[in-house]
């Protein structure tokens, strides 16, 4: 069985405590998600918007994260850095999960 959810894909110089706000914020919108580390600096949009819904997150080496749809043509929809406050990260991930399933963005 294929697991689907909002893909995260991370550079792995990212640490999994850095961005666990994210994940709580998908969850607290009983959104599932995918997470996945590659040896790569720079996450391209394609390895983030691939998956069954085509929504993702990328997070390169540097800590910049991108949310962004597969079909989206500007460069992306939300965009944070990992050294954000505990409440943006958090509030990304909801506007992820809220994205996906056609509501509202919070502020």
């Amino acid at each position: 069985m294929t697991k689907t959810g909002i893909d995260i894909v991370c550079s792995n110089t990212i640490k999994i405590n850095d961005i666990e706000e994210i994940f709580f914020g998908i969850e607290e919108e009983e959104v599932p998600y995918i997470l996945q580390f590659l040896q790569l600096e720079k996450i391209n949009k394609e390895l983030y918007t691939n998956g069954r819904f085509e929504i993702g997150i990328g997070i390169d080496f540097d800590g910049e994260m991108i949310l962004n749809q597969k079909k989206y043509s500007n460069d992306f929809i939300l965009k944070e850095n990992i050294k954000s406050s505990k409440e943006k990260l958090r509030v990304f991930g909801q506007n992820a999960a809220r994205i996906l399933k056609g509501l509202p963005l919070k502020k």
